[in-house]
């Protein structure tokens, strides 16, 4: 199963013993989970995303800022289960700061409540700065 499939749930059709058989896989299941049906068990198989990691309930993203963004503050978009969602990063945002979303995991497959997703903000500095911009850096260097 993707990431996805695995997170929202979704059917697949498998073949047992020379017949096809429409299932539904639980939203919530996670890798090498055993799920359970009237006649055979399944053990998921669930393929790696490139943009989020799972742990638990929990859903973790990357996201590269600008180093602009980081000092002066935006509004940027972010990944989630869900399609993208806009997220405030704030003035004088450090590189490496984790901003918790509650409740956009992973929904529990054995019950309520669902986990938060993780966004680790990455912040990009730049490799070349115009001359009015290294001024205006060297300026502030000095304040």
């Amino acid at each position: 199963l993707s990431f996805m499939e695995a997170a929202k749930g979704c059917e697949k059709e498998v073949s047992l013993e020379g017949k096809r058989k429409k299932i539904k896989i639980p939203a919530g299941v996670d890798d090498g989970s055993v799920v359970q049906f009237p006649d055979f068990y399944l053990t998921v198989d669930v393929k790696p995303d490139k943009t989020f990691r799972r742990e638990g309930l929990d859903v973790y993203v990357e996201k590269e800022i600008s180093f602009s963004q980081a000092v002066l503050g935006a509004i940027i978009e972010v990944p989630a289960l869900e399609g993208n969602i806009g997220l405030k990063v704030r003035p004088g945002t450090q590189p490496g700061t984790m901003v918790r979303l509650g409740g956009k995991g992973i929904k529990n497959p054995r019950g309520s409540g669902q986990g938060d997703e993780y966004i680790r903000l990455k912040v990009t500095v730049p490799s070349r700065l115009s001359r009015r911009q290294k001024e205006i850096l060297e300026e502030f260097e000095e304040n």
